[in-house]
């Protein structure tokens, strides 16, 4: 493809992201029910899902749009935590990593007693991770740890950590150097 017609598709997509952007809005502002906006979420998610194929950067933008624009017109209802929690693992998906992370510290900071907040935790160390900023992702670790040591994922947090940054056959070697050592042990 040629810099001239990539750069007027970019443009298309920009056009239908603003679009999206001002139409989410205007839904705040003075859209639709709750009900309406829930059936709308439900749609669009079923849209994405019912494919094998994993959403793309636009159609999660899109889709994490709603989820925020609902979190922002009904703050206090139950749906919001869960709705900006998959928002934040569609951004970290797509590798938009600053928006997940923003996002997944919004749901711990403003829904402190929502049953998944330790979940938001790992998670922004995991969307960290993914975009190689190890140093982030390792301190986002730790901080679960140290706030929930008894999570069912802690332990695995725990073993994960000395390993954070390997390449895969750096990992390997590592895992198999550590599994002769205990066989050592054990005779």
């Amino acid at each position: 493809m040629n810099s001239s017609n990539y750069s007027k598709n970019q443009h298309i997509n920009m056009k239908k992201i603003a679009l999206f952007t001002l139409a989410a809005l205007l839904m705040v502002a003075c859209g639709p029910s709750r009900e309406e906006r829930i059936n709308q979420i439900e749609d669009f998610e079923d849209s994405i899902f019912e494919s094998a194929i994993a959403a793309d950067p636009e159609t999660a933008d899109q889709l994490t749009a709603l989820y925020v624009a609902f979190a922002d017109k009904y703050a206090k209802d139950s749906l919001s935590p869960e709705y900006l929690m998959k928002a934040a693992e569609m951004q970290g998906n797509v590798l938009h990593t600053e928006r997940a992370v923003m996002l997944f510290e919004r749901v711990i900071n403003d829904y402190p007693d929502f049953e998944e907040v330790p979940m938001c935790y790992f998670l922004k160390g995991n969307a960290l991770e993914m975009n190689s900023q190890i140093d982030e992702a390792r301190a986002a670790y730790e901080e679960f740890i140290e706030k929930y040591p008894d999570h069912y994922m802690a332990e695995q947090t725990r073993k994960m950590l000395p390993r954070l940054g390997m390449s895969p056959e750096e990992m390997l070697a590592d895992i198999l150097e550590h599994a002769n050592d205990s066989l050592l042990i054990a005779q």
